[in-house]
């Protein structure tokens, strides 16, 4: 069965914090934390929908909302986005994200 857009939007606001969880691990095993990210440059998402949904941009935007409010604006606001829909996804999830974000080198050292 398929998801409603708003179902879909949920989903995508679940795979931007799981995104973020697994930022946060990382960084913190580098002895930093998210305030050193200075910019999400882009998200990638895929969603499971039949040929005829076309509003594949609207679950995206539960994964730009979330990025945007724990990142602010200036980091997670304005990144650059695609959204595709494809008519399977592993295990049946509903939405995949992908995340290329900057961290301020000084973070790392």
């Amino acid at each position: 069965t398929y998801l409603t857009t708003e179902q879909g939007y949920e989903a995508a606001q679940h795979c931007a914090l799981n995104l973020l969880s697994t930022l946060q691990s990382y960084l913190e095993s580098q002895g930093s934390d998210l305030s050193n990210v200075s910019k999400v440059i882009k998200l990638f998402g895929i969603v499971r929908s039949h040929s005829d949904f076309i509003e594949q941009h609207l679950v995206m935007n539960g994964a730009s909302d979330v990025i945007g409010e724990v990142l602010g604006k200036e980091v997670g606001g304005s990144h650059a986005r695609s959204a595709i829909g494809t008519n399977t996804l592993p295990l049946g999830i509903a939405v995949e994200v992908e995340m290329i974000a900057k961290i301020q080198s000084s973070a790392l050292f």
